[in-house]
């Protein structure tokens, strides 16, 4: 197997390397910890949904909170934030190398508000 010295790392992920106190670090950690809690969010809708079965009455307050606005946009953000940089990275691994750029990060940042913006306006209009 082909061994990679980490400064050959560094110099070829330079922006996106995580130890690197730039853009690249709070790139990492925000989708390490959208990844989190989109899991945290799956182990509890699970159990509240498997649990909703047993008590039917406690069905119409969890669908009341998770239709509430603020957990709606929440959820939302993180959803399109991990799924936009997710494929950020995956075109990256894949070799293109305009995904290394910092152009690329915030191309599919703004992808992500979007999708976040019509998915509220969505949800607005369903209300009305």
């Amino acid at each position: 197997m082909y061994r990679v010295s980490q400064e050959q790392r560094v110099r070829a992920y330079a922006e996106l390397w995580p130890t690197q106190p730039r853009w690249g670090l709070w790139a990492w950690w925000a989708q390490r910890i959208s990844g989190l809690a989109l899991v945290a969010y799956a182990i509890w809708h699970i159990i509240t949904v498997v649990g909703a079965a047993r008590q039917p009455d406690r069905f119409g307050p969890l669908l009341i909170l998770l239709r509430h606005p603020v957990v709606f946009a929440l959820l939302m953000a993180g959803l399109a934030y991990h799924a936009a940089n997710g494929v950020r990275l995956v075109l990256f691994d894949l070799g293109l190398e305009s995904m290394r750029r910092r152009g690329a990060f915030w191309g599919f940042l703004a992808a992500a508000v979007l999708v976040v913006l019509a998915s509220l306006g969505r949800e607005m209009v369903r209300r009305l």
